[in-house]
């Protein structure tokens, strides 16, 4: 899907109600990687209001209520800014920080201000593909690249009729223009985009890192980065038992390094790793490449694969 390959890139999309007859799109960033540059485009070609769509569970580990007054099950939550790092909150630089820590398994409640200039939106995750809408879309995409679950969503505004949303020719010719695809939301049902099971914080002797899992052709597997990995050439990657993927983070031993669980019949689970890490647009290098590492090194764990 030539949406996720973008994602993955840390690139945008267009995310609309249907690719032939769009009524509205609305361009989608992965949180995680969220630059100036990125934040200043998504406020030049919309009116500006920038949301950051999460799953329940991070709503809730970082405060984050519906916005006071707004009807049950609403889904903007009250508005945040970084609570350091930034100046009003209103630039491209202070709201591309905010976003970013939004994404952050290190962020907490006190990371943030409240009120602020960026939207967090309550995704439902337990919807299914077929009922999503745009913050549950924009969420599975954006996890299917390889990212934390949360997405950047504002809508984009004609520029045939800047006072009205972009919709139909307008709106192709503007992601044609800007060379974004167009995912519609009845297309994530026939491309079955694999979305992580978990998502989570973890404390290590080297310090907090994410547990993660991710699906690759079917097959689930663990991740975690146990170290610094980012902007490293050669870094190992060593396939193990899922069963044995924090056993292994948790104890000494060279750093940094990326650990990865393999689910049962490890023979097999081992060699399909390996062409993962061959093929241009797996999952498992989708994941590596989010964690910045420049190349890595496979390393079977033959003691615990028995």
């Amino acid at each position: 899907m030539a949406a996720i390959s973008q994602l993955s890139r840390g690139e945008a999309i267009i995310l609309t109600d249907g690719i032939g007859s769009p009524t509205s799109g609305e361009v989608v960033f992965p949180a995680a990687r969220i630059s100036t540059a990125d934040a200043a485009f998504a406020i030049r070609y919309s009116s500006g209001f920038l949301q950051v769509a999460l799953p329940p569970d991070r709503c809730d580990a970082l405060w984050l209520p519906a916005q006071q007054g707004a009807a049950p099950g609403t889904a903007q939550c009250v508005t945040v800014d970084a609570a350091t790092g930034i100046t009003t909150g209103i630039s491209a630089a202070d709201r591309a920080r905010t976003i970013r820590l939004l994404a952050s398994p290190d962020a907490s409640p006190a990371s943030f201000s409240r009120p602020g200039h960026v939207v967090p939106l309550r995704a439902d995750a337990a919807l299914p593909i077929s009922d999503f809408g745009h913050p549950e879309a924009a969420v599975h995409l954006v996890a299917a690249a390889g990212f934390p679950p949360a997405a950047v969503l504002t809508t984009v505004v004609g520029t045939t009729h800047p006072t009205d949303v972009a919709s139909g020719n307008d709106l192709q010719e503007f992601a044609r223009t800007h060379q974004l695809p167009i995912v519609g939301l009845r297309d994530l049902d026939s491309e079955k985009t694999p979305l992580p099971i978990l998502h989570v914080s973890v404390d290590l002797p080297s310090g907090r890192t994410s547990l993660e899992s991710f699906t690759d052709l079917g097959h689930n597997y663990l991740v975690v980065a146990v170290g610094e990995v980012s902007g490293r050439e050669d870094v190992p990657v060593h396939l193990l038992p899922a069963d044995r993927v924090l056993i292994d983070a948790g104890s000494p031993g060279a750093e940094p390094r990326i650990l990865i669980g393999l689910p049962q019949t490890p023979e097999d689970e081992y060699g399909r790793a390996i062409d993962g890490l061959h093929r241009q647009h797996s999952m498992i290098r989708a994941v590596l490449r989010r964690l910045g590492c420049l190349s890595v090194l496979a390393h079977r764990r033959p003691d615990s694969l028995r």
